[in-house]
């Protein structure tokens, strides 16, 4: 079955951008989803969402004939402060560029409103071709995306507005551990724009990223699913290495002194590569 994915540089978080994608190269793969996640990434600040730093991305993945598939970009969003920040995540996907925008649904507002005060982002996605995918969360809190269910009627009823859903069943584990992360992943395959495949391990209540297969994601046969099906949507590698979800829904990141090696994140990539492809062919 033809299938088509890219790595997320969050697995790099701790290092600078160029050797994450000399990495990524390095394991065979051209398509990258760029990580500007607050919370996740290292240092990371409002204002590097910049054209300046959109056009060294772009001469970046320029020289290593390398193409950014997907932006994650989530951040604190609100009602008050929606329609500037979209605005500046359009406009940097626009400069890249790159077709997907990744990020959460501000938490104090309808989609109806979040759609109104951010009228200008949306329309200027719409002109440049690109597609804004709300995630589902992993914080055990109450949210306008929750499940499979709640990403396919955000589809029927926002999909012409503008609206799609990046479905992430690493997310789904620590948001709703008592329900059934395959049943919803497959659920996702009929609706999603684009899925994150990310698996996870829990250890005295926190959950930990760690390669595809070797989790709770259930992706053996998720994948295996997909294949029966002969259709998987455009997906990403998210491993936030760097990151920890305690059972209670906070994240941390971890010491800068405890970052893999790039080699080691590079081996651990390649196995989940290899993974796939042992589920896929």
């Amino acid at each position: 079955m033809h299938y088509d994915f890219s790595i997320s540089t969050v697995a790099y978080a701790g290092y600078d951008l160029d050797q994450a994608l000399d990495s990524i190269a390095n394991i065979g793969v051209r398509n990258i989803e760029l990580a500007f996640i607050q919370g996740a990434v290292y240092d990371l600040l409002e204002g590097d969402l910049s054209p300046e730093m959109a056009k060294r991305i772009r001469e970046l993945l320029a020289n290593k004939q390398m193409r950014c598939t997907s932006l994650a970009a989530h951040c604190e969003l609100n009602l008050d402060n929606c329609a500037e920040r979209l605005l500046k995540r359009v406009q940097f996907c626009a400069e890249l560029p790159c077709p997907r925008l990744i990020l959460y649904a501000p938490r104090d507002a309808s989609l109806r409103q979040f759609q109104e005060a951010a009228k200008q982002a949306f329309d200027l996605a719409r002109l440049s071709g690109i597609k804004i995918l709300l995630e589902n969360v992993g914080d055990t809190q109450p949210y306008v995306l929750n499940d499979a269910d709640d990403g396919k009627s955000i589809v029927v009823e926002w999909g012409a507005e503008g609206m799609g859903i990046n479905f992430d069943p690493g997310n789904f584990l620590s948001h709703r551990p008592n329900l059934d992360v395959l049943e919803h992943a497959v659920k996702s395959l009929d609706f999603a724009e684009h899925i994150h495949l990310k698996d996870l391990t829990q250890r005295n209540n926190v959950w930990c990223c760690c390669e595809l297969g070797e989790g709770s994601g259930k992706y053996k046969e998720l994948l295996q699913f997909a294949k029966q099906q002969q259709s998987i949507p455009f997906f990403s590698i998210e491993s936030p290495y760097a990151l920890e979800r305690l059972t209670c829904g906070s994240t941390r990141l971890k010491s800068k002194a405890d970052l893999l090696s790039l080699k080691e994140i590079e081996a651990r990539l390649s196995k989940s590569v290899r993974f796939i492809k042992q589920q896929l062919l």
